[in-house]
């Protein structure tokens, strides 16, 4: 990882860089995430409490991360700022790794359902299946096999395979109920 450090109207203490050095040696424990760290120090003379300021990004792996933190002493800001950027990595860092993990899933198919055309959306490309007395799913055409679209007409028996979409229930598959 490529650390720099700017200070503006301060100098760069060592205790402040080595402070700066170990945390984000702590932040490695995430491989091949953190590309490079830029940590700008401001110290402003001219306000009255002391308005220094900790700016910190940190480039990962497709991601940029900004922390800005303020305060009157620059060590407790610095503190400050590095602890919310490890938080912000930690998060990101969960938040990769629950999507993997989702990703890696295996959903098994709900087995198929035997449902009747309830009505035809020529115009939108989909229409409505009932799959039990009130429960409707919603269907695409592209997600036919065995019949055209043209061919669907309402009181049609079909069979249905179920899946997640922008409906509640939507077919992912819809074929003739005597076919696998």
């Amino acid at each position: 990882m490529q650390i720099d450090i700017e200070g503006r109207h301060t100098e760069i203490r060592e205790s402040w860089r080595a402070l700066i050095e170990r945390k984000l040696a702590k932040l490695e424990r995430y491989p091949n995430e953190i590309t490079h760290a830029r940590i700008t120090i401001t110290h402003n003379p001219h306000h009255h409490l002391g308005d220094n300021q900790v700016q910190i990004v940190l480039s990962a792996a497709g991601q940029t991360f900004t922390v800005k933190k303020s305060g009157a002493q620059i060590p407790v800001v610095l503190r400050t700022a590095l602890a919310a950027a490890e938080r912000e990595l930690d998060a990101y860092h969960s938040y990769r790794q629950t999507k993997k993990s989702r990703s890696r899933s295996i959903r098994e198919p709900l087995p198929p359902l035997t449902g009747t055309v309830v009505r035809v959306l020529r115009a939108e490309g989909g229409g409505y299946i009932s799959v039990n007395a009130n429960q409707h799913v919603y269907f695409h055409r592209r997600v036919l096999e065995g019949f055209s679209f043209d061919d669907l007409t309402p009181g049609m028996l079909v069979a249905v395979e179920l899946g997640e979409g922008k409906a509640p229930l939507q077919a992912t598959r819809v074929f003739p109920p005597n076919r696998r």
